[in-house]
């Protein structure tokens, strides 16, 4: 604390004990040198709610703008719209009944066991451009938003510490960050998307810092064991979020994540108002998430419908409370105006 020419000794030292009361109240966690490895955060005693992964007041929020909507181009019908959802895509329970209300048609959704054209679905859900390429549909996919790819930084972690966040990608591929920093294979989805960009933003500075991260093992073998050596435990109940949470162990000992945005909603507080994941900037790549029409649906009418609420703002804003992706112009105090924005 700065001294001034006026302050006494006495009063210098209750300063001193006040400031020391801030900061520890700020990292989270006990006054230490370093959290425990997986901490959680504490459960919000006040909570209510049954579902810790519900933002407090999202429900109420997607009502209202499901009442306030109008039509927004969306067609009315009667029906049943079948979803097959990919892993940790599945339709939170608001997010259905904000399309039902809309469109008149109810949703009977299930877990894809395989990605494939063959899914006896009108609509596979939850996928990215990639494999939508793969499934032979006759009409394109629409877009549920961008999930983007982020290194993610446990806050609590780095302040408990005292050490500071990198704050750009040139930053983080210091040495120095290497053996703090956990990324999935290099030859996943995400690993392989996050390093193409990398390589191209970094530049001849790329080749240095893959080399610090394989010397200091940070590429995991499964996109689960890169979870599993992330700071944070996710929560149980938000392991829908990210199905590897399900089964991840591991040390829990690096504060730094190569994740998709969604890792910042399931590492929120209970009261949905901060997470620990905070996304270091210019770190992020987009990765847009889509859903896409399958050949063998008999439901061209319905699936009309869901196309016209993925593309309306009301659809948006449903994706941005349920924390599934971000849009421009979603609703500012949604999950994902919150949370998965990207870092610039």
């Amino acid at each position: 604390m700065r001294k001034t020419n006026t302050a006494s000794p006495s009063t210098e030292r209750q300063a001193r004990r006040f400031a020391s009361a801030v900061l520890c109240t700020l990292a989270l966690s006990a006054c230490s040198p370093s959290i425990p490895q997986g901490a959680q955060w504490t459960d919000d005693p006040f909570r209510t709610d049954s579902n810790s992964s519900t933002q407090a007041g999202s429900a109420s929020a997607v009502a209202k703008h499901t009442k306030a909507s109008g039509d927004q181009g969306i067609p009315r019908g009667s029906g049943t719209l079948r979803i097959a959802y990919a892993p940790g895509w599945q339709l939170p329970d608001d997010y259905v009944s904000a399309f039902e209300a809309a469109s008149g048609y109810t949703i009977e959704q299930f877990p894809a066991s395989s990605i494939s054209s063959s899914l006896d679905a009108d609509i596979l859900f939850g996928i990215d451009s990639a494999t939508t390429a793969s499934l032979g549909a006759t009409t394109s996919p629409t877009a549920i938003g961008n999930d983007p790819i982020c290194a993610y930084a446990d806050r609590s972690w780095f302040s408990a510490n005292r050490k500071a966040l990198p704050n750009s990608l040139a930053e983080l591929s210091s040495s120095s960050y290497a053996p703090l920093t956990a990324l999935p294979p290099e030859n996943s989805a995400v690993g392989s998307q996050y390093i193409a960009n990398a390589q191209k933003a970094l530049g001849e500075g790329f080749e240095d810092w893959a080399a610090d991260l394989h010397e200091s093992g940070s590429f995991s073998s499964s996109t689960g064991d890169a979870l599993g050596q992330w700071s944070v435990t996710i929560p149980a109940d938000r392991a829908s979020i990210i199905p590897e949470a399900e089964s991840t162990q591991g040390s829990h000992a690096r504060p730094i994540l190569v994740w998709n945005a969604r890792l910042a909603v399931a590492a929120a507080s209970n009261t949905g108002t901060e997470s620990r994941a905070q996304a270091i900037p210019g770190s992020c790549v987009s990765h847009e998430v889509v859903a896409a029409p399958l050949p063998a649906s008999t439901h061209a009418e319905a699936v009309d419908s869901f196309r016209a609420f993925l593309s309306s703002q009301l659809g948006k804003d449903a994706a941005a409370y349920a924390g599934l992706a971000y849009n421009e112009g979603i609703a500012t105090d949604s999950r994902a105006a919150w949370f998965m924005a990207p870092a610039n």
